[in-house]
Order: C-alpha cells, then structure tokens, then sequence
C-alpha cells in the first residue's frame, strides 16, 4: 500500500513543480510518506525476524530482533500520523482564507503538534529501562499500561481525524453553487473519513492485541491495520490536489475555470470587473445604496505568495450591482476626487 500512496504522492508534486505551485503541504506529505516508508521497512524487517510467530517457537535472539523492529515501527507510526494531519491543515490555509477558519487551522496545528510530540516521547520511554521492551529477560523493568497508552492515543487520534473532517464543512456549504457541484467538493474534503474508519477499525483491535501475552504475534492486528491507516492517510491527503482529472470524469460535480476572482493571503476579496466608484460605493456608510448582488462561490487553491494556482479549486464569482441615484450621487465626489 505503500507504494500506492507513494505515486500518489509523487503525482501530486510533478503537478505542483510544473506549475510552479509547491508548498508547505507538499513537503509535510512529502514527509510523511517518508516516514510511511520507514514504517514498512521496519515492520518488514520485523517480520523477517519472526514477528507475527509465538514467541515460544523462536530463539532469544530473534525475539529479542524482532522486538526492537517493532520498537522503531511503532515510533514511525506516531511521526506518520501526527505529520498527515498537519498536511491536510497546511492545505487547508492553502485554500480557505477566512480569519477564524485559519486561526482553527493554527490551533489545531499547536494541539496535534503537541499531542505527537507527547506520546512519541512516551512510546520511546514506556518502559524503564528502554531495552526491556524488547528483551523480556531484563529483571524489574518499569513500563506504562500498554492497554491505556494505546486506547488513549487512538481514541485522541479519532478526535483530531473527526474536527480535521468538520473544520471545512461550514465554509464549503457556505458557498453558492449547483448542489451537485457543492457535494462534489464536500466528497472530496471528506475523503479524510476513510482515514478515520480505518482508526476506528485499528481501534477495535487494540484490546485484543493489548491483552495477548505472546509478545510476537499478539499485536500482528493492530500492526497491519496501522500501515493501513497511515498510508489511507497519505492517499487522502493528495485526493484535493487532482481536480482536473476528477473534474474531467464527473464534470457535473465540479465547477470550471471561469470569470475567476480570488482571495489575497489575508482574506481580502479582488473584484477586478468593478471600476473603482463601484467599489467606493461598497464601503458606503450611509445605508442609501442597495446592493443586489447573485454570486456562485467556489474555493481556490492560492499558492504561498498569495496567487491563484490554476490546478486547484477555483473560487467562481459573478457579481452584479446595483445602485439608485442617491448612492450614484454620492459616488460623484469620489469620481472626481479619484480621477
């Protein structure tokens, strides 16, 4: 699955280096694929030492190897994760730029920072000694309840994976487009809940693995089902970058290219078809003008200086004003003034 998530990954940067449209997301997925693939090799190597056997039928030596295989997989699975999420926010400030939506992305960008970081460091020292993790001979040993530091780290994983899922709903739905334009980008955002089914699955494995005494092929479930989610993780990530081709084969559910306006980095709207006057009459303060306007948004993907990206979700915009002959005569000072 690894390699799946791999050409997934290499498509979405070719599109973005042709385009000159590399960014923050790119590296942060870029990354963690990085990572994905240590975690294969290590559960690999793992397995090639006799993890997934009991234990009674191996020798020390390959118990002990295997073990420390482990070890290091269940350290690339923490970096994985916590760097996937931190993908789809930095993709996220990519496109939407209302204020409180990106200081939700920075919060939570903080908080799962600080929850991998947490429980990265508390996988390294669950057990004192560190080596007695894997060799079962070391007398005395001082580890954490396997059970709970897993439960507790998968059950804050379904949280962050189900906030990630909501944190767009409210701006997409927001938007004034054909109802099946607008489900399409909300499919395409909600590809993160394949993510979370497969959390949930790895959940529904954790206790079994976690009470099996044979240290080798008792957590072979939830070992598989964590590959699974990491790379389903990767693949998901990259899906909002492909909108030309999935609006070459469902073009009834995503809008095209067309009298486009876009956002600035900070939020500010550029309405270039209104002259200036019209835009005077805008920021009006005195209630008299009337503002008739019929619009179809869309989102846009903007790149790191604040430009349009062509290979992304464009924001579509038609806008008409209207005003009556108070408002076009308080506009005239500004007229004048201006030209």
């Amino acid at each position: 699955m690894v390699i799946t998530a791999g050409l997934f990954v290499l498509s979405r940067l070719a599109i973005r280096y042709h385009h000159n449209r590399l960014g923050s997301d790119d590296w942060m997925i870029l990354t963690s694929l990085i990572c994905s693939v240590l975690l294969t090799i290590t559960e690999c190597s793992a397995v090639h030492h006799g993890y997934g056997k009991h234990a009674k039928d191996l020798p020390h030596y390959n118990r002990v190897t295997a073990r420390k295989w482990f070890f290091g997989a269940q350290i690339m699975y923490k970096i994985v994760i916590a760097v996937n999420k931190l993908s789809f926010l930095c993709l996220y400030l990519r496109i939407f730029p209302q204020r409180i939506f990106r200081w939700s992305c920075y919060i939570g960008f903080g908080l799962i920072t600080g929850w991998g970081l947490a429980y990265l460091f508390a996988t390294i020292f669950q057990c004192k000694p560190i080596a007695s993790f894997w060799d079962v001979t070391i007398k005395n040993p001082q580890c954490l309840d396997k059970k709970g530091l897993w439960m507790s780290y998968s059950l804050i994983n379904i949280g962050f994976d189900l906030a990630i899922i909501a944190l767009p709903i409210y701006p997409l739905s927001r938007l004034r487009l054909q109802r099946l334009k607008k489900i399409g980008l909300l499919v395409v955002f909600g590809m993160g809940a394949f993510v979370c089914v497969t959390t949930i699955v790895r959940t529904t494995t954790l206790v079994q693995s976690a009470e099996n005494s044979d240290s080798t092929s008792g957590p072979i479930p939830a070992t598989i089902w964590s590959v699974i989610e990491a790379n389903t993780g990767i693949i998901c990530t990259c899906l909002p970058v492909f909108r030309h081709p999935l609006q070459y084969l469902f073009p009834k559910f995503f809008a095209s290219q067309s009298n486009i306006d876009h956002y600035n980095p900070y939020g500010a709207c550029h309405t270039p078809h209104l002259t200036p006057s019209e835009r005077n009459l805008t920021s009006a303060q005195d209630g008299a003008w009337r503002d008739d306007h019929s619009s179809k948004y869309g989102l846009e993907m903007l790149t790191p200086d604040g430009h349009r990206d062509s290979h992304g979700i464009t924001k579509v915009t038609d806008i008409k004003v209207s005003y009556d002959r108070r408002s076009e005569a308080l506009s005239q000072p500004a007229r004048s003034k201006e030209f």
